[in-house]
């Protein structure tokens, strides 16, 4: 399967949604997280930035801990639900905010960054690099099964051709680029998806990396990092 990286537009989303509630069990919105990963020129992840706002404060703050203790913490990252920009303009809206800020506004609000120190690839041997995402989230089984399904795209191998480790395998090609990429469990407690592409890096690369950050939020997973695996 062959696509084309779409025209960039002011309008575009790219920051990640989250809204906020007041306790696990209570799907009424409380308010709004809006994240974005820094990544460097190999991609991968130096930073995350973070803001909130809730309709009892009404204003907007900034906590690198709090945004690392969505990633550490199963109670806290349960009173978070991945949404889309329409869905977080509603949702502020609904809670008397008005019209939610633009994305270069919203930005003005990450005060308190959480740096993210990149190991040194890890050497895998020969063949292409591999850009891992790596997710915080226990997504039940149903989810996973969804998820898996939507990574599966047109031009993936069949099930039965799916490498050892990996839970669901997709392939495509971006412009002039070959890409691909494995969901895979990572020591019993967090899931990844590892990508690759040929030639390496590229804007075909940041475009698949930010389209399987978004398949994977709306599927019960956070991001916590992109690292490069070598």
């Amino acid at each position: 399967m062959t696509t084309r990286i779409p025209t960039p537009r002011s309008s575009t989303a790219t920051l990640d949604y989250y809204l906020l509630h007041a306790g696990a069990d209570d799907g009424r919105a409380a308010g709004l997280l809006v994240e974005e990963f820094v990544l460097d020129d190999d991609l991968c992840a130096v930073g995350l930035r973070s803001a909130g706002w809730t309709a009892a404060e009404r204003d907007w703050w900034s906590s690198a801990a709090f945004a690392r203790a969505v990633r550490t913490q199963p109670g806290l990252r349960a009173r978070t639900t991945a949404v889309d920009r329409r869905a977080a303009e509603a949702a502020y809206r609904g809670l008397g905010g008005g019209t939610l800020p633009d994305e270069e506004t919203l930005r003005g609000h990450f005060r308190d960054d959480a740096p993210l120190a990149p190991r040194a690839p890890l050497r895998l041997g020969a063949g292409p690099g591999v850009h891992r995402i790596l997710f915080a989230g226990e997504p039940d089984d149903h989810r996973i099964a969804r998820l898996s399904a939507r990574l599966r795209l047109t031009g993936a191998p069949p099930p039965d051709a799916v490498p050892p480790g990996a839970v669901a395998t997709g392939r495509l090609r971006v412009n002039d680029t070959e890409l691909r990429w494995d969901l895979r469990r990572v020591g019993g407690i967090a899931w990844c998806i590892d990508v690759t592409s040929a030639p390496a890096g590229g804007d075909a690369l940041r475009w698949l990396l930010r389209q399987l950050v978004g398949v994977a939020r709306g599927h019960g997973l956070v991001p916590a990092t992109v690292e490069r695996l070598g």
